[in-house]
């Protein structure tokens, strides 16, 4: 996958609907003449980065995300995706329509349960722990009821450190009770990302104004430890033998 530039068609820009904040509904035109409906985000350089590096990133790991912009809007970037035409996990089941009580309290567990069971959840998860992605939700993963795509990764790489550490896809496992199936399945999957990755996707973003400084070194702390990050996000009941005190 590679990262293209393009700008905004005049007047294309709608609100995305969706809950997504800040982001738009537009379309853009390459630099080939060429025109396409996009998702457009606009923030800080920092998170414009992190979504730039992660599309291209989380592309050679194999997770389907969709195709990457960065919108050249008179010196300044900002960040578009392919609108791929799918609904999210919380409008497939419209969960923000439901009060708070027992139907909401099971349609988040119908959701979660549904997140965690899309082929290429694992992936996701030892993905979303490689890059710190502390912001994963049923609002950024996209489901046609067949196809599955992952979004929104503004507060990935460092860019969302004012958010609790968190894995939240190993999150929503334990909240359904399948934290074993997905702790193995991510695991195995983390041990087979590509470490040449991160370096390759720095240099695919190398001739455009974005940088990158620390991302790299990020990432491959994270690496070196990312089954001990994983096997930490799933805690085992206290082990009695070692709590005596407490009996």
């Amino acid at each position: 996958m590679e990262i293209h530039i393009a700008t905004i068609v005049n007047g294309s820009e709608t609100p995305a609907g969706d809950g997504i904040s800040g982001a738009l509904r537009c379309v853009i035109r390459l630099q080939d003449g060429t025109k396409r409906s996009a998702i457009l985000k606009r923030g800080p350089v920092g998170q414009i980065m992190a979504e730039a590096f992660s599309a291209l990133l989380l592309s050679k790991w194999n997770l389907p995300v969709p195709l990457p912009f960065l919108i050249d809007e008179a010196g300044a970037m900002a960040f578009a995706s392919a609108d791929v035409g799918y609904p999210n996990l919380k409008q497939s089941l419209n969960l923000d329509s439901l009060p708070k009580g027992p139907a909401q309290e099971a349609a988040l567990q119908v959701c979660a349960a549904l997140a965690c069971s899309l082929p290429t959840t694992p992936l996701a998860a030892a993905c979303d722990e490689a890059i710190d992605n502390r912001d994963r939700n049923l609002g950024n993963i996209l489901w046609d009821g067949n196809t599955e795509a992952w979004i929104d990764h503004a507060l990935a790489l460092g860019q969302g450190s004012h958010l609790q550490d968190a894995n939240k896809l190993c999150d929503m496992a334990l909240f359904i009770g399948q934290d074993e199936r997905l702790q193995r399945s991510a695991i195995a999957q983390a041990l087979l990302l590509d470490r040449s990755a991160p370096a390759s996707a720095e240099t695919a973003l190398s001739s455009v104004t974005v940088p990158t400084t620390g991302v790299v070194p990020l990432i491959a702390t994270r690496l070196n430890a990312i089954g001990n990050r994983l096997v930490a996000r799933f805690p085992r009941p206290l082990d009695l033998l070692t709590n005596h005190d407490r009996v």
